[in-house]
């Protein structure tokens, strides 16, 4: 989808009907080293006009320093800070810089002709900005390589070959998500000179490849800025006390990707399990680790990503051993994407090779209490990945361990629509459909 425009200044009757300017959508962060910052001078500038051109979409840049910053993105939704030298925030940076993503904003940092010393103080300060969010390499399936272009492999500049600093043949960008929109971007390799077409010696990629990767960009946080809006979000759900004997409760799995994605949806989804079955429950979600000793205190563990990861033996162990003793576990592929679920087979046949997923049959108990579901209406991303379909049976795929189901896995979005989010690349289902099976899952967990 191309980029979406942000709302401009409207006419005051009285003033002369030019036409109006474009919205601010890149601002280039100003720091103390002129020296640093300054050069490239036209990068912001030449990636806009060259979108205007090939796209039709017409948006402008500014310079601000971070004391001009405002943590309000609708005021500069995209902070770009480019240059070469090492360099370190204040604690009164981190903290704007932290309330602006969290409000919804997006930060780039760009390693300015692929100068390490920058890339690794850009992987400080987004440890620093988001202690809690893990930095990873972007797999091909995310969206901000098919937001507009379709990218798979890019070319880099000459130096770069001669050098053999280049890898492999695919964009290096790491991020961290908040939720599921990733909002830090960090480019090991530079775009800066291909933006404004500098033919400079660089570690960084060909001109044609650079822009297309920094439009992909822009198209994928116009088409985000809403996703951090949700109903969930605005309900707050607290356990009336703090007894939790007798309520059905549930551990989310800490993996090693991004795996606390959207935080709202399994507490709205234990809200309306309560309100159409009485059953009990927690809202407080435990996160606990596969290699902890806490999982056998819980009955039913959620486990969820947006990307690949690994399991160590002690976490396969320990697993294996819920699994066995009549432990329940549920996963979903969160956005629908392909990379967890690869990476969810893979470990899954490790885990328990005698067992492999099977999927559901459709006459299964599961989709027949407390409502019946046969068919599920299903978002934008996902009909078009089923030959544009609006509607398509539940997929569910699972286990069985000495005659009952231990493993239930979606490789299709649910937590979306549990949570009612604003999710355009969520190839999952619809919020009524998706809450219902989810209602189903927890049933079917509680009552065998």
């Amino acid at each position: 989808m191309p980029p979406l425009p942000y709302p401009v200044v409207p006419l005051k009757r009285q003033e002369k009907k030019n036409p109006p300017q474009p919205p601010v959508l890149l601002t280039k962060i100003r720091t103390n080293d002129p020296e640093d910052w300054t050069r490239t001078p036209n990068d912001t500038k030449g990636l806009l006009e060259w979108m205007s051109r090939e796209m039709n979409v017409h948006f402008t840049s500014n310079i601000r320093a971070f004391t001009q910053i405002s943590t309000d993105p609708a005021k500069n939704p995209i902070l770009y800070r480019s240059g070469y030298k090492p360099f370190q925030l204040t604690p009164q940076e981190v903290s704007v810089l932290r309330e602006y993503l969290l409000n919804g904003g997006t930060v780039i940092f760009n390693s300015l002709a692929g100068n390490p010393a920058f890339y690794e103080s850009a992987k400080k300060a987004a440890a620093d900005i988001l202690p809690e969010r893990p930095l990873y390499r972007l797999r091909m399936d995310h969206p901000a390589f098919h937001s507009f272009y379709e990218i798979d492999t890019v070319k880099y500049r000459e130096r770069m070959v001669k050098d053999g600093v280049a890898t492999d043949a695919y964009p290096y960008l790491e991020g961290v998500d908040i939720d599921n929109r990733t909002a830090l971007f960090v480019s090991r390799w530079d775009f800066s000179l291909g933006w404004e077409s500098n033919a400079h010696e660089s570690w960084g990629y060909a001109d044609e490849d650079a822009r297309r990767i920094g439009a992909n960009i822009v198209s994928y946080v116009t088409a985000m800025r809403e996703a951090g809006r949700s109903v969930g979000k605005s309900v707050e759900l607290v356990n009336a006390g703090k007894q939790t004997a007798g309520k059905f409760r549930v551990g989310q799995v800490i993996h090693t990707g991004p795996w606390k994605t959207r935080t709202a949806a399994f507490p709205m989804l234990l809200n309306q399990f309560h309100a159409m079955t009485g059953t009990p429950v927690s809202f407080a979600v435990r996160d606990v680790s596969l290699a902890d000793g806490a999982i056998f205190e819980m009955p039913f563990l959620y486990f969820t990503g947006t990307t690949d990861f690994t399991l160590s033996e002690k976490e396969r162990s320990n697993l294996r051993q819920f699994l066995m003793k009549g432990g329940m576990l549920f996963a979903e592929a969160s956005d629908g994407r392909p990379s967890f679920d690869a990476a969810f087979r893979r470990e899954m046949a490790a885990l328990l090779p005698d067992q492999p997923l099977q999927p559901l049959p459709a006459d299964h108990a599961l989709y027949k209490e407390p409502r019946g579901v046969a068919m599920m209406k299903v978002r934008p991303a996902l009909a078009a990945r089923n030959n544009n379909r609006l509607e398509m049976p539940p997929d569910l795929l699972g286990v069985q361990l000495n005659g009952s189901l231990a493993v239930i896995y979606s490789p299709y979005d649910l937590s979306a629509g549990w949570e009612r989010a604003i999710a355009p690349y969520a190839a999952g289902y619809e919020p009524a459909d998706a809450t219902a099976l989810g209602v189903n899952i927890l049933y079917y967990a509680a009552t065998h």
